[in-house]
């Protein structure tokens, strides 16, 4: 939808009869079966009861397909990454801004452009900043830039799958003691080709230098959720920061369905003005507490 907050229409009370009708699927049955409302109500129904679309933007370069499928596989959301469906995109009902690093003036521009009831903003790749202290500290000098929280996230520990081999050569890792290099190029040993190296390299590409070395951590401590090459996985996953984006994705679901209600009571309107049913229209305008 994307429609401003303050997009020229007057607030619809929470909880009203239109509201509560399009949520249970029956804002036909609101007039009568011959209305000619029938079908523009069928129609505004479906849409209403739509998925949550979430649509991930930032510069290129943040990590924005990354965090899209995060998203898709983590909170199992319906969600637009960049240069997917145009038609997906214009019905987006949430924005996640993705930082990779303090805002610039882009990124400003950009979080201006859109609702500020329904975006939100995350320091992506936090992986890269040392560690998880410092990936905070750095969100929290962007909140303070941006003026609206930011919340630091991995995308790569997020989308952690992996596999036996990795989990083995994980597990051998921390039984030798061996940590995770101050320099990633350091990780890479064994001769260019070989087997060893390209698993490195694969280990290093998925879920990087700050991965692996959480991996090794959690495989040391004797930690059940570093038992299985499964367990292990869902251990970085939980500690990527994108399960935590659930809850201020869910204080902004009352905002999503208000502008969802704004666009319903918009096909009413549209629907009065044309002529069809237009006592019925005005009728369920008026019992949402719309003045017509």
């Amino acid at each position: 939808m994307g429609a401003p907050v303050n997009g020229g229409r007057r607030a619809v009370p929470a909880g009203s009869e239109l509201s509560l009708a399009a949520e249970q699927g029956r804002l036909a049955d609101l007039v009568d079966p011959a209305s000619p409302l029938v079908p523009v109500l069928t129609t505004a129904g479906r849409r209403f009861l739509r998925p949550l679309h979430v649509q991930v933007v930032g510069r290129p370069g943040t990590g924005r397909d990354t965090l899209a499928r995060a998203l898709r596989e983590r909170l199992s959301l319906s969600v637009i990454g960049p240069g997917e469906d145009a038609q997906d995109a214009a019905d987006a009902d949430l924005w996640v801004l993705v930082l990779a690093g303090l805002p610039r003036r882009a990124d400003h521009e950009l979080f201006s452009s859109l609702p500020s009831d329904r975006v939100l903003a995350v320091l992506g790749k936090a992986d890269t900043h040392g560690d998880w202290d410092s990936a905070v500290a750095v969100a929290s000098t962007c909140a303070t830039r941006l003026g609206a929280p930011v919340y630091p996230v991995s995308q790569l520990l997020a989308c952690a799958d992996l596999d036996a081999d990795e989990f083995a050569a994980l597990t051998t890792l921390a039984a030798a003691g061996a940590g995770m290099p101050s320099m990633a190029g350091r990780f890479l040993v064994g001769r260019p080709g070989s087997d060893e190296r390209r698993l490195r390299q694969g280990l290093l590409r998925r879920i990087d230098a700050y991965g692996i070395d959480t991996a090794l951590a959690l495989i040391e401590s004797g930690a059940p959720v570093a038992a299985t090459a499964k367990d292990l996985s869902r251990a970085l996953q939980n500690a990527s920061g994108v399960p935590e984006l659930a809850g201020p994705i869910g204080e902004r679901v009352a905002r999503i369905r208000y502008w969802r209600e704004v666009e319903l009571r918009g096909r009413l309107e549209e629907a009065a003005a044309a002529g069809l049913d237009r006592a019925g229209a005005e009728r369920l305008l008026a019992e949402a507490g719309a003045a017509t």
